[in-house]
C-alpha cells in the first residue's frame, strides 16, 4: 500500500470514529472523500454504467446503517470495500432476477397467446420443469405422494425407504420446488 492511500486510509479512519461519536463534519468529510473512490470502484466493475449511480447510493446507504459495526484498529478501506462488493454483488443479483423475471413474463405471454393454452397449462408447464431440476429420488417421492396420491407408507415401501426418510426427502424437496418457482416469479 502507497505512502498516499496509507494516510488516506487513516484520515478515513479517524473521521469514521469521529462520526461513531457524532461529529456530522467528519462524517461529511468522509463520505465526500469515499464517494469517487467508491463510483471509481464500480466503473471498474459494472459494465452498466446507468446502473453505477444507483449502486453508489445503495452503498453509501449501506455505509451509513453499518457505520456503528466499524471497528476503527482495522483498516477502514477493507471494511468500506467489503460493504461496497456486498451491495454490488446484491444490486447484480436483484437485477438478474428482474431481467429473469422479465424473461419469463415474456414468455408466459407468448405461451397464452394461444387460445388453446390456459393459465393452469402454464402453471403444469411451469411445474414441470421445477421438477425437473430435483434428484431423481425427490421427484419420484414427490410424484408418487402428490401427484399419484399414494401415501408415505406406501411410498417408503416402495422405494424401500423409511417413512421418516420419504418424510425427510419430499420435505427437501418442497423447499428446493419452491425456492425455484419464487425464482421465477411465483410468490
Amino acid at each position: 500500500m502507497s505512502s498516499t492511500s496509507t494516510q488516506k486510509n487513516e484520515h478515513w479512519s479517524k473521521w469514521m470514529a469521529s462520526a461513531q461519536d457524532g461529529d456530522n463534519k467528519a462524517y461529511h468529510k468522509l463520505l465526500t472523500e469515499i464517494t469517487p473512490v467508491i463510483r471509481k470502484f464500480l466503473f471498474n466493475r459494472i459494465f452498466d454504467k446507468n446502473s453505477v449511480e444507483d449502486i453508489l447510493q445503495e452503498i453509501l446507504i449501506a455505509i451509513h446503517r453499518s457505520r456503528h459495526t466499524y471497528n476503527i484498529e482495522q483498516p477502514f478501506d477493507r471494511w468500506m470495500f467489503g460493504v461496497a462488493r456486498y451491495k454490488m454483488i446484491d444490486a447484480i443479483r436483484k437485477q438478474t432476477r428482474i431481467q429473469s423475471r422479465e424473461k419469463t413474463e415474456e414468455n408466459f405471454e407468448t405461451f397464452l397467446e394461444s387460445p388453446t393454452n390456459t393459465v393452469s397449462e402454464a402453471w403444469s408447464f411451469d411445474l414441470e420443469k421445477a421438477l425437473k431440476h430435483l434428484p431423481a429420488k425427490q421427484r419420484k417421492i414427490l410424484i408418487l405422494t402428490k401427484i399419484e396420491g399414494h401415501s408415505m407408507s406406501d411410498v417408503a415401501k416402495k422405494m424401500d425407504m423409511s417413512e421418516s426418510a420419504v418424510k425427510v426427502s419430499a420435505h427437501r424437496a418442497f423447499k428446493k420446488l419452491k425456492e425455484w418457482l419464487i425464482e421465477y416469479g411465483y410468490e
